[in-house]
């Protein structure tokens, strides 16, 4: 299996600038087209067999009827498994280098030490195309590495995956296309502590603010002031960047609007959320978490008892809200009406949680215990099993939403 790295050449990136370009037009008239039939043929035959490929076709993948759900997982020692929820199997993939931190966006889970960061496809993901979903399986893999690391976060639109390095103020911008065939193609690198990708464009969080900036990095849009710009994402409503007073949602329709805390309130710093849903969660302090709700633009503090060191929003009737305390229980409050339930202790309260969810489960790395606890949140935050592991995950992620 080969590794390929982003050490290319300035006339590289510059050409893979113009072909991302190109590729994003044609893919977008193309998606346009096949996402408008009603029936079940999407692009025109294939030239070789005269076969019409079908609607949602992805070269290499297999699309499916329900989400495919996977569970990634790599240990202190680089050990990489991915387990199917459907069929109970785990497959080891190839080795990385230990991780000291990691993000994932749903299909892909970015690993990274002090001097490089390493990408694992999951080899399932979900493209939400509004009125209409389409779910896709392929082959999970390690995929390559980039120079340089730190503190990540990864997003992914249907066109570019961005790579961010907090600390380090800077983000990458990849050809999601290519990887998802196994290439790390790097279209810009940009100088921002937060970059999310928007439809066509990026949103980048920089020292002077959040702007809107083209595929190539250029300014092209709105612009917001946002002090210490930390901690993005894109909702179902818009794209959100956190401030030290608040945060800054840029809507689909090209508005700005900021959404301001109460003053002296601990900011967070960090959101998470089911997919495609508007309301976010972010840790408050010691008190508990905030919900930001993106299409209102409004906040609202869900107080614990105990303080978390993870938090998630479900976005669902209830308004579930899935976190992990500092005793190392996992926490549900129903903020619809209050109602708070939690687990037994399942990590050392020295762990730092790693936390995952979609519509009907929470799902809870124990390094040391060598499992991912699957939580019923609905049902009172009860352990609906635990998942053996070969080796203790450091590094988690769900993929396949």
């Amino acid at each position: 299996m080969t590794n390929p790295t982003t050490t290319t050449t300035t006339t590289r990136r510059v050409a893979a600038r113009r072909m991302t370009t190109a590729a994003v037009a044609a893919g977008l008239a193309l998606g346009l087209t096949a996402c408008s039939t009603t029936g079940t043929t999407g692009p025109a035959a294939d030239d070789a067999t005269g076969t019409a490929k079908p609607h949602g076709y992805v070269e290499g993948a297999s699309e499916a009827q329900e989400p495919q759900v996977r569970l990634l997982a790599v240990s202190a020692a680089g050990e990489t498994a991915v387990h199917d929820l459907l069929s109970g199997e785990t497959t080891a993939l190839d080795d990385v280098e230990a991780p000291e931190h990691s993000a994932t966006d749903g299909r892909f889970l970015v690993s990274s030490t002090e001097d490089r960061t390493t990408i694992v496809d999951g080899g399932s993901w979900t493209v939400d195309h509004g009125d209409h979903t389409h779910y896709y399986a392929a082959e999970p893999r390690v995929v390559g590495s980039i120079d340089g690391g730190g503190p990540v976060e990864v997003h992914s639109s249907e066109t570019m995956t961005t790579i961010t390095w907090p600390e380090r103020g800077e983000g990458v911008v990849l050809d999601r296309a290519a990887l998802g065939q196994g290439d790390v193609e790097e279209t810009v690198r940009i100088d921002a502590t937060v970059l999310l990708p928007f439809g066509e464009q990026l949103v980048a969080g920089t020292d002077d603010g959040v702007r809107v900036l083209d595929a190539d990095g250029e300014p092209s849009g709105a612009e917001a002031a946002c002090t210490d710009p930390a901690g993005g994402i894109v909702t179902r409503a818009g794209a959100v960047v956190g401030c030290s007073d608040g945060a800054v949602v840029l809507g689909e329709d090209g508005e700005t609007t900021t959404v301001a805390l109460p003053d002296g309130a601990a900011r967070p710093t960090e959101f998470s959320a089911r997919a495609g849903r508007p309301t976010v969660a972010g840790l408050a302090g010691d008190r508990g978490a905030w919900l930001l709700d993106s299409r209102e633009g409004t906040w609202r503090l869900v107080e614990t008892e105990r303080p978390l060191r993870a938090v998630t929003a479900v976005d669902d009737e209830d308004e579930h809200v899935v976190g992990v305390d500092d005793q190392g229980r996992v926490v549900v409050i129903a903020a619809t009406t209050g109602t708070v339930a939690t687990t037994e202790p399942l990590l050392d309260p020295g762990e730092q949680p790693l936390l995952q969810l979609d519509a009907q489960r929470a799902y809870v790395a124990d390094a040391s215990g060598q499992q991912v606890h699957e939580i019923d949140f609905a049902d009172g935050a009860r352990l609906a099993r635990s998942i053996d592991l070969a080796a203790a995950p450091v590094a988690f992620a769900e993929v396949g939403l």
